[in-house]
């Protein structure tokens, strides 16, 4: 063992582990003295003096610390944020940093591995497919934290790392990014990419601490009633197998947003939840697609296939959400679909029970549901996973 090797320091406190360097910009990590964190570890100067007991030395090279990560970007391996640590369900594992491999192109990003035995088990996701950044360039790691911030009985990671701007009126400014790293039963972990993106852009001071509180690491949050409801409707009720994901809309003027459930395919569609009288309401749309007018307490499922469509104009009435006008458009046979001399297809039109002329049904579409103003119900592929709703109505 040579003596340039670092000795680390433990000191044991609650729950989960941060490692810490020296911080980038207003990114620096400060490591906390909260009750949250259960092991700080740093390096220290040769001949400093440790105050508890001494952990193994940390090796000289990537040869002794595991193989090099498999993505060809990869470089040395960066020591002082390389850990060997206990991971659920993994066991005992090897952490590995490693700076990223530059000659091929500027903005290559760092690459984190998890390797056990000597062997790969996952170099994590980046943020970018092919791992390389646009016009930012890697600095250093800041921070890396194992801990299960989803207490769903497998660890997860946040990591911290820091970039200069390459080039324009922000060049060599630095930023620090959060990422988070969700595990899972398997053992490997997902790079929870909206939710980092989130906590960076809100975040005026990045550290491990201001990561956790983002998502509620840690702290006892009192929830209003409606809060509690949707949790628990998502954690007992929903069948989250059938869902693409879940958003939050403000269909009508009060403060409590309503829930949705977006389907992973048009059979499933979507179903709208409200609270109303101390319960959740649910109401099953046709198909994926809605629009609604914010704050007016108007919902319109539109949809259909196959020549035969419809309009069906909602409000939440006495807690429900109630079909208030309903609209049908469509060929009378769509075995055999009629056009007309411009190409378009010849549709009969009924408002309310009503035949009418494709003009006379948009305007009385308009009269009672202003499509110029509505928005639409979700993105198909952009909605949040149930453990990143749970969290952000945890922290609503």
């Amino acid at each position: 063992m040579t003596n340039a090797k670092k000795k680390i320091i433990f000191s044991y406190i609650l729950s989960g582990m941060v490692f810490a360097i020296g911080g980038c910009g207003n990114g620096g990590q400060n490591p906390p003295a909260s009750e949250n964190i259960a092991q700080i570890i740093e390096p220290i100067s040769e001949g400093q003096q440790a105050d508890s007991e001494i952990a193994d030395e940390k090796p000289d090279s990537a040869e002794e610390s595991g193989r090099q990560a498999d993505s060809p970007n990869a470089g040395n391996l960066i020591e002082e944020q390389s850990f060997s640590v206990t991971l659920q369900p993994l066991g005992p594992v090897q952490f590995s940093s490693y700076q990223p491999d530059t000659s091929q192109n500027l903005f290559t990003d760092v690459t984190f591995s998890i390797e056990k035995d000597g062997t790969l088990l996952q170099d994590l996701p980046g943020i970018t497919e092919n791992n390389c950044r646009s016009n930012q360039s890697f600095l250093q790691v800041d921070a890396v934290s194992f801990l299960d911030y989803n207490q769903d009985g497998y660890d997860d990671i946040i990591t911290i790392c820091c970039y200069s701007i390459g080039s324009g009126t922000d060049a060599a400014k630095n930023i620090s990014e959060i990422r988070y790293y969700s595990g899972s039963e398997n053992g490997t972990f997902v790079l929870e990419k909206e939710m980092s993106a989130n906590a960076t852009s809100a975040l005026t001071e990045i550290s491990i601490e201001t990561a956790k509180n983002f998502i509620g690491v840690g702290k006892s949050i009192s929830k209003e009633p409606w809060q509690q409801a949707y949790i628990d409707y998502l954690t007992s009720e929903s069948d989250v197998e059938i869902q693409d994901g879940y958003t939050l809309i403000y269909l009508d003027a009060d403060e409590i947003p309503e829930l949705v459930e977006v389907g992973d395919c048009e059979a499933v569609g979507c179903r709208i939840v409200n609270y109303s009288d101390g319960a959740v309401h649910v109401a099953q749309l046709n198909r994926l697609y809605f629009s609604y007018i914010e704050g007016e307490n108007l919902l319109c499922n539109s949809e259909g296939n196959m020549d035969n469509y419809y309009d069906l104009v909602y409000q939440i009435i006495d807690g429900e959400l109630t079909l208030v006008a309903e609209g049908y458009y469509g060929a009378e046979d769509n075995s055999n679909v009629q056009f007309d001399e411009e190409g378009n297809p010849i549709y009969r039109y009924v408002w309310e029970g009503v035949e009418m002329s494709k003009e006379e049904y948009m305007k009385a579409l308009n009269s009672i549901y202003d499509t110029s103003r509505a928005k639409t119900g979700h993105i198909y592929g952009e909605s949040h996973s149930v453990d990143e709703m749970i969290a952000l109505l945890e922290n609503f």
